[in-house]
C-alpha cells in the first residue's frame, strides 16, 4: 500500500471543507494533508488549520492553478492527490486513485463521477474533450476532473509550464500526455456541489471556458 500527500485548494468552501478533510483525517493512506487557502473571506482557512497538517493561505485570489502550484511545494511524501474541496465524505474515495499506480498501469490517474452527479449543459467539458482529442489523439470521458494522483517526479514539470486558473485540469492532461505519460480515469463515487445553470452558474462556466481556452494557447 502506498501513502500520498493530499493538496486541497480552497477558496471559501467553509460549508463543506470541515466535512472533507474529516473523511481523509483517519484515512490510512494518508500522509499529510495540504491545504491551500486561495484568498478566502469565510472560515475556509480557520476550518483547514482544525483538520489538515498544513495550511497556506494566499494574500488574495490568485485561481486554482496558482493554488495547487503553491501546494506543491510542500510536498514530503512521493504520491501525489489532488482534490476539489468541496468533495464532503466522498473524499475518502480518491484512494481509488491510488491503485493503477500502485502497479504501474498508469502516470496519472483521474476521477470520473457517477453519471447522475453532475450537472449543466457540458458544453465545456465537450470542448475540452476535443482539444485533448486535437493535440495528443486521446480521448477521455472526465477531462475536467480536479481529483489527480501521480508521482512527485512530474512536479518540475508541472511547475515549468503556466495553467491558467480553472485551465489547470487540462494542462495537466496536455502536460502528461505530451511528455508520454499515461492517464487512466478511474470510476468512483465521488460527488461535489454541482455547478447549476443559473446566472453565477453560468458566469462560472464562462471563466472556466476562457482560463481553458487561455491555457490550450501555450500548446
Amino acid at each position: 500500500m502506498i501513502t500520498a500527500d493530499i493538496i486541497i485548494p480552497a477558496y471559501n468552501e467553509a460549508d463543506r471543507l470541515y466535512e472533507t478533510l474529516n473523511s481523509l483525517r483517519e484515512e490510512k493512506w494518508v500522509n499529510q494533508i495540504v491545504v491551500i487557502d486561495d484568498g478566502s473571506t469565510d472560515r475556509t482557512a480557520e476550518i483547514a488549520r482544525e483538520k489538515a497538517d498544513l495550511v497556506h493561505s494566499l494574500p488574495d485570489n490568485k485561481g486554482k492553478s496558482a493554488a495547487v502550484f503553491t501546494g506543491l511545494n510542500f510536498i514530503e511524501g512521493e504520491w501525489v492527490v489532488l482534490l476539489d474541496a468541496d468533495l464532503g465524505a466522498t473524499a475518502r474515495e480518491a484512494e481509488k486513485l491510488l491503485f493503477p499506480l500502485m502497479v504501474k498501469k498508469a502516470d496519472m490517474t483521474s476521477a470520473v463521477f457517477p453519471p447522475a452527479s453532475k450537472s449543466g449543459f457540458g458544453m465545456v467539458k465537450k470542448r475540452a474533450v476535443n482539444i485533448i482529442r486535437k493535440h495528443t489523439g486521446i480521448q477521455l470521458l472526465a477531462p475536467l476532473s480536479g481529483q489527480r494522483a501521480f508521482h512527485r517526479n512530474w512536479i518540475p514539470f508541472i511547475l515549468s509550464g503556466n495553467g491558467r486558473g480553472y485551465g489547470l485540469e487540462i494542462y495537466l492532461n496536455l502536460l502528461f500526455l505530451k511528455h508520454g505519460g499515461v492517464i487512466k480515469e478511474v470510476n468512483t463515487l465521488m460527488n461535489h456541489r454541482a455547478t447549476g445553470k443559473d446566472f453565477r452558474g453560468i458566469c462560472h462556466r464562462a471563466r472556466q471556458w476562457l482560463e481553458m481556452e487561455l491555457t490550450t494557447w501555450n500548446y
